[in-house]
């Protein structure tokens, strides 16, 4: 299952990258004809033939396919920079409604879709990003799948409306979803340990460690979503940066190495941790923005992620020299 973008970079021409971007901005940013032409200054007219020109040349199908020559650059030093078996890097340019995370997610699900197969188990953490994943997943990409949480639940419904991936991904795939019965983050130990002993927490997290397919996210310094959704204080997440945590990954706070930090909140978390994936063959890191960069750029040096997809920016931050 080597996806690794490691081939030799096509020729591409300026009016390739033109017609990439254009199609970007119409087919996932949603803009109109007339927005795409003011901001790639030209006409309206030509904006209408280039995306005709498009789908002639079946660049756009389903999904936008093309060689860009900077991000295949981008690509194959991430493979090489950080040992993976693949990396995947699309546009960072976005529009105000349409979050990064969510430009990530979509072309994640193409990622995705194209590493399952019949029968199998897929795990997934939470999040933006994995939550946009889901909605956007062929529906069609394998049968009999299995889905199951690797951390915890959400406590509120709003929260479950904008971060849940396993019961989107699930109807989406028509797949069985298995659920950990229990808070991300418990108010005790002995809370956690009671939830653990329970046969159907047990069953989830061995399908868990033992999925063929891991779909995971991770929060960068600011740890925005897990705060939105109500888990993190303000004064826990000063507490814990304190500790020096730059993330959040599987519901552990890690730090600079991407190890998890010897914390009492870190022992209070539902759900398999970093060290319990390595079995897993596919590990899909579904992530950008500058507030992560160093997060997931941790992660990656700790060899936990065999696929990345990212966007160029964060791309570029990940390969630069670190601080």
């Amino acid at each position: 299952m080597n996806l690794a973008r490691n081939r030799s970079i096509p020729r591409v021409t300026a009016a390739d990258e033109t017609m990439a971007r254009v199609a970007h901005l119409y087919y996932v940013l949603g803009l109109t004809q007339s927005e795409i032409a003011d901001r790639v200054s030209v006409t309206r007219f030509k904006v209408n033939r280039i995306l005709a020109q498009a789908r002639a040349q079946g660049m756009v199908r389903i999904e936008i396919d093309v060689p860009f020559h900077e991000r295949l650059n981008q690509e194959s030093r991430l493979v090489e920079r950080f040992g993976l078996e693949s990396a995947f890097v699309c546009p960072s340019e976005s529009v105000p409604d349409i979050s990064l995370s969510e430009i990530i997610g979509r072309y994640a699900a193409n990622v995705a879709a194209s590493m399952l197969f019949d029968g199998a188990t897929v795990a997934t953490s939470w999040g933006e990003t994995l939550h946009r994943l889901a909605q956007s997943i062929d529906p069609s990409a394998a049968r009999n799948l299995s889905v199951v949480s690797m951390i915890g639940s959400l406590a509120t419904r709003s929260s479950q409306d904008r971060f849940e991936a396993a019961s989107v991904l699930a109807e989406r795939l028509g797949a069985e979803c298995f659920y950990l019965p229990g808070p991300m983050l418990c108010d005790s130990i002995a809370a956690k340990d009671a939830i653990n002993a329970q046969p159907a927490a047990q069953k989830a997290m061995q399908m868990a460690k033992s999925a063929d397919i891991a779909l995971l996210s991770i929060g960068g310094a600011g740890m925005s979503s897990i705060r939105a959704a109500t888990i993190l204080s303000d004064d826990a997440y000063r507490r814990v940066v304190e500790a020096g945590a730059i993330g959040n990954f599987l519901g552990r706070f890690i730090g600079p190495t991407g190890a998890p930090l010897e914390h009492e909140m870190n022992t209070r978390c539902i759900g398999i941790g970093p060290e319990d994936i390595d079995d897993i063959p596919c590990r899909i890191l579904c992530a950008g923005g500058a507030a992560k960069v160093a997060a997931v750029r941790a992660v990656l040096k700790r060899g936990k992620v065999t696929t990345l997809v990212t966007d160029s920016m964060t791309a570029e931050g990940l390969l630069a020299p670190a601080a």
